[in-house]
């Protein structure tokens, strides 16, 4: 039977759920998706935590209807998910109130209270985390207690995304360590919950789910789930892990020296180390890895791939889906297109902050900027200009790894963004550096099928399971006669963002003051 187990990874991402089979060996038998999109009206960010669960078990069921294999053949399925969505339930798992989604910025008085008590190295220290936003589920949990402490005294159960679908599969309130690692309530070097930062966001330990660790059995599949899904009840459920840190694993970093990119919906670089940094000089957010006795340097931007989905979505009316020779997609057409730009995008530079900025700005406040356009610019160009923003937030990224003595030797580029072989080679000649693209392009789905893999006893280890379902791809080598644009390009986006940061308070307000007109 071991010969026939198939391992079942699931991907919640921020904007597009994924469902995948994989064999022992890492090979893909099926794929499916669906997206979704949450978007914010205004500081306020809610959803009904069903609005995850629908699409993961509506892939699920796609998946096996395609396949068409016997379901009792999947030994294990494990989770790769988005984080920071604070989703509150009763004991037997009914939703208290909607999710707070991680975009959910009214906790933004807690978060200065969270910096004026404690102090931002007293929080590095015990987070990992280097700055102090709305972002930090334990902000979101200190607004609920004070402004709606009936929904804290209701609450049994505090979750993350990737716990809600654990208990979803499996109807056991279950986590692990990656997933809380930005939470501010978990102790990362202690690796356990924090008495002093769970009292500041007024909830007890025991309103939190049971630790374990990635890749760790929890149970199977419970028969709630096998009717809404089609799974077998004989399938185990095993932890997974934060997206980027499955990615990750299924893209072989899993020890130092190497640097993984997930363009997905937000960007995310990850760096594998042995033992937590916390540097106030260069401050790289700090996560415990999926890999035993390992952590990684984690720094992200909230818009990544989603800034590309939400152009695709506002300003795509219609495109011609197919070429001469096969079908495409409206990403794919709008890639192609921007392939016929030159490097530079004829001018235009875009701060792609969408919904804020992470490391290295920090800056909740950040939005969009699109500049240096005129009328004999395209469409083209704006696509052009949108994945060169990309690169250049990775570009800026690896500065800041540098100056911590972390010299990335190569790219390992995962997520929907290591599909296109022009955002690829932009990101190779902004950084100067090759960009590998792995075998399996379905990273974060094939990672968690890896954690599936060890957790139901089919592989001793991550690495031993890594090193049999896990493999490199093409390379991507730097054009060097691109490198000039690139670094002028690169400097005006700097050169920008510190132009325009002061008016952002501004134009946040402006748009405070439009939501509330347009209700």
């Amino acid at each position: 039977m071991k010969n026939e187990a198939l391992l079942l990874g699931l991907d919640l991402g921020i904007s597009t759920v994924k469902a995948a089979l994989f064999t022992l060996e890492g090979r893909m038998v099926g794929l499916a998706s669906h997206e979704y999109l949450i978007i914010p009206e205004g500081d306020k960010v809610e959803v009904d935590p069903e609005n995850y669960w629908r699409p993961v078990a509506q892939s699920i069921r796609r998946l096996l209807g395609n396949w068409r294999g016997n379901p009792e053949h999947i030994a294990a399925v494990s989770v790769s998910s988005h984080t920071e969505t604070v989703i509150p339930l009763t004991g037997d798992g009914k939703p208290v109130r909607p999710a707070l989604v991680w975009m959910d910025n009214r906790s933004q008085c807690e978060a200065e209270e969270l910096s004026r008590e404690f102090g931002h190295q007293r929080i590095l220290e015990i987070s990992g985390q280097q700055d102090i936003t709305p972002l930090w589920p334990v902000t979101k949990l200190r607004w609920l207690s004070k402004n709606e402490p009936d929904t804290t005294r209701r609450t049994a159960k505090f979750l993350l995304p990737e716990d809600y679908l654990l208990y979803r599969l499996s109807g056991r309130f279950a986590a692990e360590p990656s997933m809380w690692s930005s939470s501010l309530v978990l102790d990362i070097t202690r690796r356990r919950w924090s008495g002093e930062l769970l009292a500041f966001g007024g909830i007890r330990a025991e309103q939190l789910p049971d630790l374990f660790s990635s890749g760790a059995p929890i149970g199977r599949v419970s028969s709630a789930c096998a009717a809404q899904t089609g799974l077998s009840t004989k399938t185990a459920v095993v932890t997974g892990g934060l997206d980027h840190a499955c990615a990750a694993v299924a893209a072989g970093n899993i020890e130092p020296g190497v640097v993984s990119v997930s363009t997905g919906s937000v960007l995310a670089l990850l760096t594998t180390i042995c033992e937590p940094i916390f540097d106030r000089t260069v401050p790289v957010p700090c996560h415990i890895h999926v890999v035993p006795e390992r952590y990684c340097l984690l720094p992200w931007s909230q818009t990544g791939g989603l800034a590309f989905k939400w152009f695709k979505d506002r300003f795509v009316d219609s495109v011609p889906l197919t070429t001469e020779r096969e079908a495409t997609s409206i990403y794919d057409v709008l890639a192609a297109e921007a392939a016929t730009v030159p490097p530079g995008s004829g001018g235009i530079v875009m701060l792609p902050h969408l919904d804020g900025a992470l490391f290295p700005e920090f800056n909740p406040n950040a939005r969009g900027v699109f500049f240096g356009f005129s009328l004999t610019h395209t469409r083209a160009h704006f696509v052009r200009a949108l994945l060169e923003a990309v690169a250049f937030m990775i570009r800026r990224d690896l500065e800041g790894l540098n100056r911590l003595g972390i010299v990335a030797r190569e790219l390992r580029v995962l997520g929907g963004g290591a599909k296109s072989l022009i955002g690829s080679q932009i990101k190779a000649d902004t950084c100067g550096l090759p960009v590998v693209v792995p075998a399996q392009q379905e990273a974060a789905v094939l990672g968690a099928a890896i954690l599936a893999a060890v957790g139901a006893g089919l592989y001793a280890d991550i690495r031993s399971a890594v090193q049999a379902m896990a493999s490199e791809g093409s390379e991507i080598k730097p054009n060097p006669a691109n490198r000039d644009a690139y670094d002028r390009a690169y400097n005006l986006y700097v050169s920008l963002y510190e132009s325009v940061k002061h008016l952002y308070p501004e134009s946040v307000g402006i748009s405070r003051m439009s939501t509330s007109l347009a209700h």
